[in-house]
């Protein structure tokens, strides 16, 4: 069901924190300032972490006046009056619940109070998922989420666009995806292959990317029936997954889509777990282009979608594309000012609740394409942060979200000391 505001975007929450979800999608939405308005303040994020900063989210227009008049904020957390909203700050230094009134006065006097509550929850648990190489490191994250798949999906390890085609539906499948070399297969990888036991194995791309020889050998080592998807190039390959009718969405459709550039990573990369969770597929397009492909339209009209969520600024999807689009579709773009930041507005759209937390980086791809489908398929956000340390925004996300796990996706080569403690990379 679409939200009763105006975007296009389905978020996605647990049943406790419905509410947390529209606040989640609201914030990216203009402001609009009405004087009868000024005095209404709202909950902060119903929950927090112990060491990282509480949610920003301001709790009542520029104009109002905002003061606890009931009860106590978790400790280690104040009020602040100042700046652009009022708002909280401060890192929580304590497990507890939170219980408080907040009320917000206007310049007339007029007074408005709401209750609130915080979680306030320990510190995640860091857990590292590494493999000795990119093949092994999807095998390592497999692993960790199947005792058995009834699909396998199998995408090129050397280049990322087939792999990223494929991530959101694989999460929608609940279906690993283990990487292959163009020409020959890891023992690694069809030892996993034959753990699963799946009754499908699908091959994404044409022969030039996953060769005919490491077709057979799958073969050889499986009764499972495979099936390969392939195209004429990287968005050829995507329109034919997205519409596949088994392996794909071709049979129940979608009303939402994302669309985000096939011509760099960290966008899809980002949006494949947020497309899982929204139960959306994920396109990728030519984001120079001024308009979408006919081809890539005839499948969207063949899914049904009536929403598409931009991914990436108009670097990555040309504002002349999303005006095109928009002329067909309600249309949403989020972005930020970098890879970086777009991450985050992706997930700040989808995610208002989440059990756990995806890192990975955002200068090498390779890593985190399995851990992506995993995100997915338990509805927890993946980030792309700088190697060495969080960016500032991923930093505050942990605090926003409070997941009970990090997991971080790589090695010490992927991502540095910095990244697995959680160090943010310097706050003003």
């Amino acid at each position: 069901m679409k939200p009763s505001f105006s975007s296009p975007i389905r978020p996605v929450a647990a049943p406790a924190v419905a509410a947390a979800a529209l606040t989640a999608v609201v914030f990216l939405q203009p402001a609009v300032a009405s004087q009868a308005a000024v005095a209404a303040p709202s909950c902060p994020s119903s929950v927090g972490a112990v060491g990282f900063p509480i949610d920003f989210t301001p709790l009542a227009s520029a104009e109002a006046t905002v003061s606890i008049t009931a009860g106590a904020l978790p400790a280690g957390v104040s009020l602040s009056n100042r700046g652009e909203a009022p708002h909280l700050v401060g890192d929580p230094t304590t497990v507890q619940t939170a219980s408080f009134t907040l009320s917000a006065t206007s310049g007339s006097g007029t007074t408005e109070s709401i209750p609130c509550t915080i979680d306030v929850r320990k510190a995640p648990v860091v857990q590292n998922i590494a493999g000795t190489d990119r093949y092994d490191q999807a095998v390592a994250v497999s692993k960790l989420e199947f005792t058995s798949a009834k699909t396998v999906y199998i995408a090129s390890g050397a280049k990322y666009p087939d792999a990223l085609s494929a991530g959101s539906l694989a999460a929608h499948h609940e279906a690993p995806l283990l990487l292959t070399r163009a020409d020959t297969i890891p023992d690694a990888v069809l030892d996993e292959i034959a753990r699963l036991a799946p009754d499908d194995v699908v091959i994404v791309g044409g022969e030039a990317s996953v060769s005919k020889a490491v077709h057979d050998r799958i073969d050889s080592r499986t009764t499972a029936t495979i099936t390969r998807i392939g195209g004429a190039d990287r968005y050829a390959v995507s329109r034919a997954l997205v519409s596949h009718p088994e392996f794909g969405y071709g049979t129940g459709g979608s009303e939402q889509a994302f669309v985000v550039t096939g011509r760099t990573f960290p966008d899809a990369l980002t949006s494949t777990p947020a497309a899982a969770a929204a139960g959306s597929p994920v396109l990728l397009v030519d984001g120079t282009a001024t308009s979408l492909d006919p081809a890539d339209l005839a499948v969207l009209d063949f899914l049904g979608v009536a929403d598409v969520v931009i991914a990436g600024g108009t670097a990555s999807v040309s504002a002349a594309m999303e005006a095109s689009i928009s002329e067909s579709f309600d249309t949403v773009r989020l972005a930020g000012v970098d890879r970086y930041q777009a991450g985050v507005a992706v997930n700040k759209g989808i995610f208002a609740a989440a059990p756990d937390l995806y890192l990975a980086s955002g200068t090498a791809f390779a890593d985190a394409l399995s851990g992506g489908v995993v995100a997915g398929i338990e509805k927890s956000p993946l980030y792309v942060t700088t190697p060495g340390c969080l960016t500032n925004e991923v930093y505050f996300e942990i605090g926003r979200l409070a997941p009970t796990t990090v997991y971080t996706l790589g090695g010490p080569a992927t991502l540095g000391a910095g990244v697995t403690s959680l160090t943010p990379c310097g706050l003003d």
